[in-house]
C-alpha cells in the first residue's frame, strides 16, 4: 500500500503584494512577474509568493508541513526557510471533493547579484515546485560629455 497523500500543489506564482481575507480567495496586485530589475545591487526587493494547495478526504485529520525555501542559482539559501503549517479537521465539505487553501508569504531578501534565484516548496524531503525569478540591475543612463540630457 502506498503512502501517497491526497494534498498537491496547484499554482506558485511572484506577485508584488496580495492577501487572502476571511472568504478564502487571494487577491493580487501586480501577480505572475518572472524578472525583477533593482535600481543597484547587492539591494533588498519586497515580493509574496502566491501558492495554492489542494487537499481531499484522504487529508483529513493530518497535518502537512511545507517549507518555502528562497534560494540563489547555486541552491544557498538566501533567507531562512518559511514553514507552513496546514491540518485539515474533517472532510471536505458534503459534494466538494477538496478543499483549496491558498498562501501568500512575504519575502524581503538582499539580492547579492543579478542572476536566477528560485522559490521552493518542499514536502517531507520531496521538491513540490519550483518558481523562478530572474534578477537584473537596472541599467543606468550614460552620463558626461556627449550624452543626452536626462528627460
Amino acid at each position: 500500500r502506498q503512502s501517497r497523500l491526497a494534498m498537491e500543489m496547484s499554482f506558485a506564482f511572484f506577485a508584488d503584494a496580495a492577501t487572502v481575507p476571511a472568504d478564502g480567495k487571494f487577491y493580487v496586485l501586480g501577480g505572475g512577474f518572472s524578472a525583477l530589475a533593482l535600481a543597484q545591487l547587492p539591494g533588498m526587493a519586497s515580493f509574496t509568493v502566491v501558492a495554492g494547495f489542494r487537499f481531499t478526504n484522504a487529508d483529513a485529520g493530518t497535518v502537512h508541513i511545507v517549507e518555502l525555501r528562497f534560494v540563489d542559482n547555486l541552491s544557498k539559501l538566501v533567507l531562512p526557510p518559511t514553514t507552513m503549517r496546514f491540518e485539515s479537521a474533517g472532510p471536505p465539505p458534503a459534494g466538494a471533493g477538496e478543499v483549496s487553501v491558498s498562501t501568500v508569504p512575504l519575502l524581503q531578501p538582499t539580492l547579492g547579484e543579478p542572476g536566477e534565484y528560485a522559490a521552493e516548496f518542499w514536502h517531507e524531503g520531496v521538491l513540490l515546485h519550483t518558481v523562478r525569478l530572474h534578477v537584473l540591475e537596472q541599467q543606468r543612463p550614460p552620463t558626461g560629455p556627449g550624452s543626452p540630457p536626462p528627460a
